[in-house]
């Protein structure tokens, strides 16, 4: 937080030390009868002790000479609602920043909770991202819920307009391999919702990381990497806190959503060939 505020508490600390030392100088200078310089020490003295206890006795006139720069008014209003951390995810330093710090929460999970598009970054090992730390929480037994969105919904058909190609079906979604960690863990559920996957929203019980999505086109395709936020669980004065509001947005897609293998049987007729077989639950 860029803020004069601290250069003000060291200010006034350091006037009071001055004023010490003004006071043991002017004991020397009463003892050596050195009167002229006695009172111009005393002047001094009294007009620093004058600043200090004004700044005491009204402090809100020390508000009024605090400068706080633009990126200290939203630091401050972030936090308050949870905002910890802000990535750029248009800069690769941002991105892998993000990377590190999501791979730390997962490390220290007991729940984890994810809303995507396709959620490839999360679970699919050939991206080698986050899977090989969402991998073990899944060895160790740890939940997780995910939703995606459907890939043959009218809004992932609206946004695959928006790019080159129009593909039909979301070629970052591998559904081999979704098929495979269905079968392959218990405590892994899927589900498909086909609206309102407006974020990326990856949570643990301790903090959520929020990616938004937009139809911003540049260069003939949609170009998601705008910013991330890590947001942690609070409770401001006014509203609510972030994490409690895109945790809820992630529930809501949850229950909104059809199960894995009921959504398999749902859209047989358009799925791709040579699919593994789905073991029922």
């Amino acid at each position: 937080m860029h803020s004069n505020r601290i250069k003000i508490h060291w200010t006034l600390t350091i006037l009071e030390i001055i004023v010490f030392i003004l006071a043991l100088v002017s004991v020397y200078l009463s003892e050596s009868s050195e009167w002229a310089w006695f009172i111009y020490v005393a002047i001094v003295s009294v007009f620093i002790y004058v600043i200090i206890k004004f700044f005491e006795a009204y402090p809100a006139a020390k508000e009024l000479i605090v400068r706080e720069d633009f990126a200290a008014k939203i630091s401050k209003s972030a936090v308050k609602y949870g905002v910890e951390q802000y990535f750029n995810m248009q800069d690769s330093v941002g991105q892998s920043e993000r990377n590190v710090t999501t791979q730390e929460a997962i490390k220290s999970a007991q729940k984890l909770w994810l809303c995507a598009n396709s959620g490839a970054s999360y679970l699919d090992p050939s991206i080698y991202r986050h899977w090989p730390a969402i991998e073990k929480k899944l060895e160790e037994g740890v939940e997780l819920r995910v939703v995606l969105l459907d890939p043959y919904s009218q809004e992932k058909r609206f946004r695959n307009m928006m790019n080159v190609g129009g593909e039909q079906f979301d070629s970052k979604m591998n559904l081999a391999n979704l098929i495979k960690l269905y079968n392959r863990y218990q405590n892994l559920e899927i589900g498909f919702a086909e609206h309102g996957m407006h974020a990326t929203v990856f949570a643990t019980e301790s903090c959520l990381f929020f990616d938004p999505y937009q139809l911003g086109v540049i260069g003939d395709r949609i170009e998601n990497r705008s910013f991330s936020l890590r947001i942690t669980p609070s409770s401001p004065e006014e509203g609510v806190g972030l994490y409690r509001l895109f945790k809820s947005h992630l529930d809501t897609l949850w229950r909104s959503s059809t199960e894995f293998s009921d959504w398999l049987k749902k859209v047989s007729d358009k799925l791709p060939d040579n699919l593994p077989p789905v073991k029922e639950r």
